[in-house]
């Protein structure tokens, strides 16, 4: 019995100690934290396309993609992809995603999104990064991949969300 009490407190300090370096050590990282740290915002996605729909028959073909402004945090980039799969990704940048510029575009050729946006058929950069069809970035500053969505198709019906 006697012993149990001499190592309680002994215990009881390591503890106290292990947190205050918990806290301090998780504290001092937030300083050094860059805007290109942030994450893209979550938003929820549960949208459903009907590929018989004359503006969603592009989709049927490998290669075909839209765009949907009203999902995601700045809208969703959906392709059928040349393997015959489809994808979906958020067109926020993964490179400092907060900044109010940080939305994708589709390049001219179809082949990549690119941040920043046309304005009177002048191209405006943001960050300039650029990520293929895929997600994947292709063109620093951007390092991380974009969000993808979930995505099922019956046939007819694609559905996508998170």
């Amino acid at each position: 019995m006697g012993i149990k009490h001499i190592y309680t407190p002994l215990k009881i300090h390591r503890l106290k100690f292990f947190y205050v370096v918990l806290v301090l050590s998780t504290l001092s990282c937030n300083k050094n934290r860059q805007p290109s740290d942030d994450i893209i915002p979550f938003t929820t996605v549960d949208k459903y396309y009907n590929t018989t729909f004359p503006g969603l028959v592009i989709l049927n073909n490998p290669g075909g993609w839209i765009i949907d402004s009203s999902a995601g945090t700045k809208g969703i980039f959906i392709i059928k992809n040349y393997s015959n799969e489809y994808k979906a990704f958020d067109l926020n940048c993964s490179y400092r995603p907060l900044d109010a510029c940080s939305k994708l575009t589709v390049d001219s050729s179809g082949l990549f999104l690119k941040c920043g946006k046309y304005l009177s058929n002048t191209w405006q950069p943001c960050c300039d990064s650029r990520f293929g069809i895929d997600g994947i970035p292709t063109k620093a500053p951007a390092t991380r991949v974009l969000r993808q969505y979930q995505v099922t198709f019956d046939g007819v019906i694609l559905h996508v969300f998170n």
